[in-house]
């Protein structure tokens, strides 16, 4: 890949620059998974996604991002944003506060060359610095090559989602 990768944290004024990564998931999304619908356009879908995340960063500083760019502050090729979650539950017994996953991405052409799996070591690391009870995150079932990674970083299926395919969408 050239260059060395530096991950650093992100703030809002630098959300921009997360856009074509964003725009990259989002294709990628449509493409393992098109019977889900079709995907909302460009300026739609990063407004949505980046007024979410400037909220989420405004209103719980325990939320961040992290970007992977290359050496000397190059452009980003990947970037995880995690969000903390205060978590109970009627059938297990304890509070919990979890560091869940929102989004993990890496830029096409920076896959395979352990990006997503530095992202996910950071991730890993402010778990276990604030005391986190765990590390959880959301993957497109269909989305194969990503369930490998996951499964070969050590996460496992938890809870699965059944979508009614006989009824009306």
């Amino acid at each position: 890949m050239g260059d060395a990768v530096e991950i650093v944290r992100g703030a809002v004024d630098g959300l921009d620059d997360l856009r074509p990564l964003w725009l990259a998931l989002r294709t990628h999304h449509h493409q393992v998974a098109p019977d889900l619908g079709p995907v909302r356009g460009d300026e739609e879908t990063w407004r949505l996604r980046r007024a979410q995340y400037e909220e989420w960063l405004t209103n719980d500083p325990r939320n961040f991002v992290l970007v992977a760019r290359r050496g000397g502050g190059g452009r980003a090729i990947g970037y995880a944003f995690a969000r903390v979650a205060d978590s109970s539950s009627p059938t297990w017994d304890g509070e919990r506060v979890v560091l869940d996953v929102e989004t993990l991405v890496v830029a096409p052409e920076a896959r395979g060359a352990g990006v997503g799996a530095r992202l996910l070591a950071v991730l890993r690391e402010e778990v276990a610095r604030r005391g986190y009870d765990r590390l959880t995150l959301t993957v497109v079932s269909a989305n194969r090559d990503a369930l490998r990674f996951y499964e070969r970083e050590g996460l496992v299926p938890t809870f699965t989602v059944l979508r009614d395919t006989r009824g009306t969408p």
